[in-house]
């Protein structure tokens, strides 16, 4: 329908592969007969909300954080689903919380975006086109509040010349 209908619009297929810990490759191959091939990309979203405000009581005591084997989890997730289909990644609803907030209503802690930019030759290996920040739910950590981390990774990284799309 896009194509037809949009045809300078680029498309791209959100993963929503639930049980992708124990089935990386049973979903690669959902996605390739699904006709994942056909879209531009792939999206994947990180966390809706940040990981301080899931450890919170109230919120249900979850540990969201990333330690070294998560994170590498995901980033081996997401480049297994990528050359499956042949396509790149596009990551979304990355939290922007930080380990220098304090818990509180829009200044939860999180660690994604400093593991994201602090391990970019693995992003790109896994061939993620691109990391949207932003929250899924209004008490959440934003731009605005997150103590200027998010930009200052940003404008490191810009100013280190970048890291090629793989």
């Amino acid at each position: 329908m896009a194509r037809k209908h949009a045809p300078n619009a680029t498309v791209g297929m959100h993963l929503s592969c639930w049980d992708w810990q124990s089935s990386t490759q049973a979903c690669g191959q959902y996605y390739v007969e699904l006709g994942a091939r056909e879209a531009d990309f792939l999206a994947a979203d990180v966390s809706d909300r940040d990981a301080g405000w899931y450890a919170l009581p109230a919120h249900g005591g979850y540990d969201n954080f990333w330690n070294g084997q998560k994170a590498a989890a995901a980033l081996g997730f997401y480049k297994s689903m990528a050359e499956a289909v042949g396509k790149p990644l596009v990551l979304w609803q990355i939290p922007l919380g930080n380990m220098a907030q304090n818990n509180t209503t829009h200044h939860d802690q999180d660690d994604k975006v400093d593991d994201f930019f602090s391990h970019l030759d693995q992003v790109a290996d896994a061939h993620i086109a691109a990391l949207l920040f932003g929250a899924g739910q209004q008490e959440q950590t934003s731009v605005e509040s997150d103590g200027g981390n998010l930009i200052r990774k940003a404008i490191d990284y810009w100013n280190a010349g970048g890291i090629p799309l793989r």
